[in-house]
């Protein structure tokens, strides 16, 4: 481009510049020196008059000279000025194809002044009227001054083009002659290093109002737009996130890791490469040094250079951050109203009237609040008043613990129909006013006594975890000693009745000690395939018995009832002690009726009625249901817990809800009770429904045959070889004993090993294994693991008072294995001996 009028200018020569001009200008000089010179040393005979003449004249040759100064560089200058800004023609620049273009185009140097434009941008600066308010062409953000400005755009353009990329944006509406408008999107590229070519392709008819309102929208949204470069550079954000950020129109963005918290932007950039859209949750670092809460939602485009558009929004109602909605809030409303961030807060938030909490009025509340009181916390009520007081609380102790600014919060109760817990503090006193605020805790007090509640039980549960085993050891040792001495002491003998004593003594022993387990859930389960309307019906007998004749008992079997998988003695167990229950509570008033109930319910309505993480599929609900007196919700609040009863000393341990607590919650349900003073109570026993195999439907057909069976013989004595095993040394001697009397060949072993150590040296091996569960070292399910290969013929029965989880589902599954617990008789050790050495001799043959 030398040839380029812009260089031409730069060649032309002043009058100064040539021959005669820097002559006359020399003569001048001398002059204005020859005059100083006289004026200063001469001796004119003028005298002082010579001498102002003379000074003048120099001093007057000085000003021209520095006038001829002055003026030749303003002219250079200006010279230069038009010359920069003159239009030269397409010829001169070789651009004749863009000359004749119907677009406008523009070409700028990088600092945005104007080289060169076309005719068409010529005439719309004309049609602007922007055309001759300077030496030339105007720039574009000039020409669109009067549009709502595009320096934005043509700053973000410039930047792009400037790293050879080429972009494009809409600009606003240009007003034209005439009240005419017209729309044009702005396209820019770098030409050569340091030019820039524009051009304005219009937008016209439908396609121009769509545009302008989708602009709109995209710069004016309620969430943050951007576009992000893979180096973590923002090329291009909507309004929205300029006013999150602080950033005026036309200034550059930061890279992404200035204005998130953390490693947020390089967990952005990692999204990369994934398929969809990736969600991101971190913190903004926005206007005035806030940091808020926000999420991002950008998806990348794929190629060698991905473009990720982005999404950031905030976790308020206007969709901006929480603490830049606050920031950004119109100070006109401070002071009189809950701002938006308060008001749409999910705890409460009430302004009073004065700074004493206890005489002071609500002035402004937001809904959390009132929603929480049931809509008496209002504006003109007294703030006291939303609060109940009758539970030991003061409103002057609580006030004041609250405004102390404790570590430790201050707790109070609404005044709702529903005790609602919160937790209360006070922002401090401005300007006369206080502002409080009231978070919801009743689901953390509700955890609170649940988790209150659980340590108890886990207390109950290793206390008899931990007593049960040698418990129950010891009360087997006087059982069987008690048993044998009975037999020496027979009916009529004067020793008998005492014995008897002791016998019963030890029962009820052992029915507490059984209680404990249940309600601490340790209990050794046998779980089978069960019809809950075949059991009740079963136990109704027994149900009737118990509830004495003032109390009408009524079975009602649902239709299509699932079958479940429990202990049938313990599930038996938990509805005998629902139903004792029931009659207790209808005694006082002479009897009633009771109902047991059974139907089939879906996992939904087990949801609704409280239970937490419900398995999918069908359940069964046991309801048992009374006319008694009720209890009112504190006394239904407490029913669970250990050593809890409503009856007189000495009538109740306090343990038969805990005992049905127990067996539920062990066999994988749920129990609810609902009662009200006066109409009775309601439990409902919630148990998985279970689909068995084929194997288990056929073994239930056996089962219901077997019941008709003939019972077997009474004689109890027999033959055959048994391995007693038993760390108990006085149960094993009196169970050893006992069984030798009846004809049977015990070797004793008083632990796993040395039971291990005597099978391995008895090739011919025994009929019976009869082990205890519990055991030092090598225990009863650890010796069945270890020797099974030598137990192959030899049928297995365990004794525990206490046994594990484990091995309640080791005893389920394997139902060859039978299981007598302690404390047994020997009537019951003979009959569970003689039982399973006859099925071996069956078996055998």
């Amino acid at each position: 481009m030398a040839d380029t009028p812009t260089a031409n200018s730069q060649n032309r020569k002043s009058f100064w510049d040539k021959p005669f001009g820097r002559m006359a200008l020399y003569i001048l000089g001398f002059i204005v020196i020859a005059a100083a010179g006289a004026a200063l040393f001469g001796n004119g005979e003028e005298g002082w008059e010579g001498f102002i003449f003379l000074a003048g004249l120099a001093l007057a040759g000085l000003v021209v000279l520095y006038a001829i100064a002055a003026g030749e560089t303003a002219g250079r200058t200006l010279r230069n000025t038009v010359a920069r800004n003159a239009m030269p023609s397409a010829t001169e620049l070789g651009y004749a194809a863009m000359e004749v273009f119907t677009d406008p185009v523009v070409i700028t140097d990088r600092r945005g002044a104007v080289r060169w434009g076309n005719e068409a941008y010529r005439s719309l600066a004309k049609a602007a009227g922007s055309f001759g308010q300077s030496f030339g062409l105007p720039t574009i953000d000039r020409l669109w001054a009067g549009a709502g400005g595009g320096d934005g755009a043509v700053y973000r353009l410039a930047r792009a083009a400037a790293k050879g990329e080429e972009a494009c944006e809409l600009l606003p509406p240009l007003p034209l002659n005439e009240g005419e408008t017209a729309q044009f999107r702005l396209e820019a590229k770098r030409q050569g290093e340091d030019l820039i070519l524009w051009r304005l392709a219009p937008v016209s008819g439908e396609d121009s109002s769509a545009s302008v309102s989708l602009a709109d929208w995209s710069q004016h949204a309620p969430v943050g737009l951007f576009s992000l470069r893979g180096n973590g550079e923002i090329a291009m954000g909507n309004s929205t996130l300029r006013a999150w950020l602080g950033l005026a129109e036309g200034e550059a963005f930061p890279s992404l890791d200035k204005i998130l918290a953390g490693d947020a932007a390089r967990t952005v950039l990692r999204s990369r490469g994934g398929e969809g859209l990736a969600r991101i949750d971190t913190r903004l670092r926005a206007r005035d040094g806030i940091e808020s809460p926000i999420t991002i939602v950008i998806e990348w485009t794929a190629g060698e250079k991905p473009v990720g558009r982005g999404v950031i929004y905030g976790l308020s109602a206007t969709g901006a951050p929480p603490g830049v909605a606050q920031s950004m809030a119109p100070a006109s409303n401070a002071g009189r109203t809950l701002d938006e961030m308060f008001a749409s807060a999910p705890f409460g938030v009430v302004r009073l009237d004065g700074a004493d909490p206890e005489a002071a009025i609500i002035e402004d509340v937001n809904p959390a609040l009132v929603q929480l009181t049931e809509g008496k916390a209002v504006p003109g009520v007294k703030f006291c008043d939303i609060f109940h007081w009758e539970d030991g609380r003061t409103p002057q102790d609580t006030f004041a613990f609250a405004m102390a600014g404790s570590s430790e919060p201050a707790e109070a109760c609404l005044a709702a129909e529903k005790p609602v817990y919160v937790h209360l503090a006070f922002a401090p006193s401005r300007g006369g006013k206080r502002v409080a605020y009231i978070i919801d805790v009743t689901s953390w007090k509700d955890l609170e006594r649940q988790f209150s509640q659980a340590n108890k039980m886990q207390a109950v549960g290793q206390l008899a975890g931990g007593v049960a085993h040698d418990f129950n050891n010891l009360l087997t040792a006087v059982r069987l000693n008690t048993d044998e001495l009975l037999n020496r002491h027979p009916v009529g003998d004067p020793d008998y009745g005492e014995l008897q004593s002791i016998n019963q003594t030890v029962a009820r022993a052992a029915g507490l000690v059984k209680k404990l387990l249940a309600f601490s859930r340790k209990q050794t389960f046998r779980t089978e395939t069960l019809d809950v309307g075949d059991m009740l019906s079963e136990v109704s007998v027994l149900l009737r018995q118990i509830v004495e004749e003032t109390v009408k008992l009524d079975i009602v079997h649902g239709r299509e009832v699932p079958l479940i998988k429990a202990d049938k003695g313990q599930l038996e167990t938990a509805i005998i002690n629902l139903a004792a229950n029931a009659r207790d509570a209808m005694r006082d008033q002479g009897g009633g009726e009771l109902i047991i109930r059974t139907k089939s319910v879906s996992d939904e309505e087990v949801t609704r009625a409280g239970a937490p993480n419900v398995r999918e599929g069908a359940w069964v609900a046991i309801e048992v249901a009374d006319q008694g007196h009720g209890m009112d919700a504190e006394t239904l609040s407490k029913i669970f817990e250990p050593f809890f009863t409503t009856k007189e000393a000495g009538k109740g341990t306090g343990l038969g809800l805990a005992t049905v607590y127990g067996i539920v919650k062990q066999s994988g349900g749920f129990l609810f009770a609902d009662s009200e003073v006066g109409r009775g109570t309601t439990f409902t026993i919630y148990l998985p429904g279970y689909q068995p195999t084929e194997e288990e439907t056929v073994e239930l057909a056996e089962a219901e045959v077997a019941k008709t069976a003939e019972p077997a013989p009474a004689d109890l004595s027999g033959h055959g070889r048994i391995l007693l095993v038993e760390d108990e040394d006085a149960v094993r001697n009196i169970a050893a004993k006992t069984l030798a009397k009846r004809g049977y060949d015990v070797v004793e072993a008083c632990d796993g090993e040395e039971a291990f150590e005597i099978l391995e040296d008895t090739p011919e091996g025994f009929d019976l294994l009869i082990s205890d569960v519990v055991m030092p070292d090598l225990d009863g399910p650890g010796l069945l693991e270890k020797a099974r290969d030598m137990l192959t013929d030899t049928r297995i029965v365990f004794i525990s008072g206490y046994a594990a989880e484990q091995f309640s589902k080791t005893l389920s599954e394997e139902q060859d294995i039978s299981f007598l617990p302690k404390p047994f008789t020997l009537t019951q050790l003979a009959e569970k001996v003689k039982e399973e050495l006859t099925a071996a001799a069956a078996d055998k043959n």
